[in-house]
Parts: structure tokens; sequence; C-alpha cells
């Protein structure tokens, strides 16, 4: 895997595809800013809200399909 390294202010999500379904993890570099509460607000709504995910799954399989 790549390191990466973040700057000041910013932050990361990092997902894994798993068995049961998707890992979500977040970086973030310094203090909790909008970077990283954005990040937040998004890895929980992948891990809690079921819709959202399918949602962000069925938009991954039409570009994978090349249905912008």
């Amino acid at each position: 895997m790549a390191k990466i390294i973040l700057e000041d202010q910013q932050a990361a999500l990092l997902l894994g595809a798993t068995e049961d379904g998707i890992q979500v993890d977040m970086a973030y570099e310094g203090q909790v800013g909008l970077a990283a509460g954005l990040c937040e607000v998004i890895a929980r709504r992948l891990v809690e809200d079921e819709d959202f995910r399918q949602e962000l799954l069925d938009q991954v399989q039409k570009n994978a399909a090349g249905d912008y």
C-alpha cells in the first residue's frame, strides 16, 4: 500500500472491501477542521445508512459500465 502523508488540515477516507461489506477508516492531520468533519460525516453515513451506501454502490456499477 502506498504511504500517504497528509498536510495540516487535510483528511482522507480509507475504504476497503471486506466479506461483510465496506470497511471505512479516516485519517487527518492537525486539528479537526472542515476536511476531517466532512470525512467523519461521510464515513458515518457509509456505515450507518444502507440507502446511502447502496446509492453509491449503484453509481459505482453504472460508472464501471460506462453509464456516467
